[in-house]
């Protein structure tokens, strides 16, 4: 984690003027670009064509993907990208955000923090379409937690559909402060959000409150990994699915 880098790589999209029509070639966001920079600066090394596909940074480490979206779209990249080199998907999660609404010629009008917080356990939901490759070991996954401020503007400005009830629609997001990064480079390495792993017995319960998370995410979580086939249900403790580490 390097937090001087982080701001530079912010500084340098602000400058860009990205927010709303400064969207860039691929259509990717600030947040896209801000990463995209801070774990590359060298531009010929981004957007790179690999066979069918343009990956968003290759170097000497091999393929970095940064996902802002769905992880649906990464499945035929991970397909073709995962035999030739290792793949680092780095995925941004916003542990605060500050929502500014916009008005039709994009100037401010309100400011406000959001009561959603997000956490490095929202990136379980969003593996499911992937779940096939977490075991692959030219794989790692990078959360990368951090504050961001989040543009709302009238659909007209973004000349998009009208929303319900005049609804101000999400136009951009901008990183603000890098707060943590976790790396999860081996299955050994979930024991970073799954402090039970080796436990030999653990259920949903268990996960919940040894991470201090709510059930549904613990719940998320474990279903993830044992589609994965990083863990394994054991039977059951009580009511409820037991699982252990698979490698233990």
């Amino acid at each position: 984690m390097d937090n001087e880098k982080f701001e530079a790589a912010c500084k340098l999209v602000a400058e860009g003027g990205r927010l709303i029509k400064g969207i860039g070639t691929r259509g990717e966001g600030s947040v896209h670009a801000v990463l995209k920079n801070y774990f590359r600066t060298d531009q010929d090394d981004q957007e790179r064509q690999i066979g069918a596909y343009v990956a968003d940074i290759v170097d000497d480490k091999g393929i970095t993907e940064i996902q802002t979206g769905h992880f649906t779209a990464l499945k035929d990249k991970l397909e073709a990208f995962l035999p030739l080199a290792p793949v680092r998907v780095v995925y941004p999660v916003y542990c605060k955000k500050r929502i500014i609404s916009l008005d039709s010629e994009g100037q401010t009008v309100s400011s406000r923090i959001s009561p959603l917080k997000g956490s490095a356990y929202d990136i379980f939901r969003e593996m499911f379409p992937i779940a096939r490759f977490l075991t692959d070991k030219n794989l790692s996954i990078l959360i990368v937690l951090m504050e961001c401020d989040e543009y709302r503007a009238p659909a007209a400005l973004l000349n998009r559909p009208e929303r319900r009830h005049g609804r101000l629609s999400v136009c951009d997001r901008m990183p603000t402060k890098l707060i943590n990064e976790i790396e999860i480079a081996s299955e050994a390495d979930w024991i970073k959000l799954i402090p039970c792993l080796y436990a030999t017995d653990y259920t949903t319960t268990d996960l919940a409150r040894d991470a201090h998370i709510s059930r549904k995410h613990a719940s998320t979580a474990l279903s993830l990994l044992h589609r994965a086939g990083i863990i394994e249900r054991t039977g059951k403790k009580g009511r409820s699915l037991a699982y252990r580490f698979k490698n233990a």
